[in-house]
This record gives C-alpha cells, structure tokens and sequence, in this order.
C-alpha cells in the first residue's frame, strides 16, 4: 500500500467514524427519551397506586352510608314492633 492508498483508506475511516458518531448521539438521545418515559411511568404508577388506596377508603364509606338508612328503618321497624306488642300485652292484663 502506498501513501495516497492509505490517505485515501483513512478519509474514508473518517468519514464512516463520523457517520458512526452522528448515528451514536441520534441514539443516546433516543435512550435518554426512554428513560425519561421510564420514570415518569414509575411516577404515574405511584399515583395510581395512591388513586386506587383513596377509592378503595371511598368504597367503604359509600357502603356504611348506604346501610345506615337501612339500620335506622330496622330500628324504627323494631320501636313500632316493639310499642304493638307492649300495648296488645297491656290490653289484655
């Protein structure tokens, strides 16, 4: 191989390295665009996880407030039972 062989061999290695640098930092950026996502997906679980605490907390307290009308009406249910038997007990003493 002669000189001009060999320069010519080394611009082309040139080249090829820049276009490898070139393509290498189009690739960082793509992975630091994943990363980036990456977290914001742990954040966002988080919050969902968190989200899904308070609805359950929110279930629970629906469910107490829809059984307190029913107990009242059992009470009241069990009061007029209750002041029926007293009078038809005390009616026949």
């Amino acid at each position: 191989m002669n000189d001009t062989e060999v320069e010519v061999a080394l611009a082309e290695h040139n080249k090829e390295i820049g276009s490898l640098k070139h393509r290498m930092d189009k690739a960082e950026k793509i992975v630091d665009a994943v990363h980036e996502m990456a977290q914001d997906m742990i954040r966002l679980m988080e919050e969902i996880k968190h989200m899904n605490k308070s609805i359950e907390k929110l279930n629970v307290e629906v469910s107490e407030l829809k059984n307190k009308p029913a107990q009242r009406w059992e009470l009241v249910v069990t009061t007029i039972v209750s002041a029926l038997a007293g009078v038809f007990i005390s009616t026949l003493f």
